[in-house]
């Protein structure tokens, strides 16, 4: 009889000792699992607020000025974050009307067998990195001062941004933050 009751407290103390490591360890996995959920909405939050800044540019009309405002935002946020941290660096693309002011009054260096009209022509079909248009449009302004007046003054619409993750080969794996931009130029109506 005493060994049984002995046996019976035996086995109640591990029943107690199991219990109480799987109340720790059921514990230790909502615990984990509350700090993952609550770092997954903080990243969420962080993504949108990133985003919003960009998004704020994704309409109808945009002037010129904006435009630069949002060319000198890309670049400060490119210096901001490093790809070591899965960053993808931001990328911004124009595309002109033929015949404006902003494509007419651009030199292009010859040096580099592209013609003046077979550049203009480019930058009127398809989208060109702004930074490429930029050294075009700085080494143009030295020759036309109202070129600066004029680009601030035109209109602009965007066409489509670009997420991570969005295209096929990556889709679900990126971070969800914008990654391009791309921005037509129109053409200035009075009801603008």
């Amino acid at each position: 009889m005493e060994n049984a009751s002995k046996a019976l407290i035996i086995a109640s103390g591990i029943l107690i000792a199991i219990l109480i490591i799987s109340l720790l360890v059921t514990g230790w996995n909502k615990i984990t699992d509350y700090s993952r959920v609550h770092e997954e909405i903080e990243t969420e939050e962080q993504i949108t607020n990133f985003n919003k800044e960009f998004e704020s540019y994704n309409k109808r009309v945009v002037r010129g000025y904006e435009l630069i405002s949002l060319e000198n935002l890309v670049y400060d946020t490119n210096t901001r974050y490093t790809s070591s941290n899965g960053f993808k660096k931001l990328e911004l693309y124009i595309k002109f009307l033929k015949g404006t002011t902003l494509v007419e009054t651009l030199t292009f260096d010859t040096e580099k067998n592209k013609t003046d009209d077979k550049m203009k022509k480019q930058i009127t079909e398809s989208y060109i990195d702004i930074q490429t248009y930029r050294s075009y449009y700085d080494d143009a302004l030295g020759k036309n001062q109202d070129l600066s007046k004029i680009y601030k003054e035109s209109y602009f619409q965007c066409d489509k941004m670009v997420y991570d993750g969005e295209n096929e080969e990556d889709e679900g794996k990126g971070s969800a933050r914008i990654q391009k931009m791309y921005f037509t130029q129109i053409e200035k109506k009075n009801n603008i």
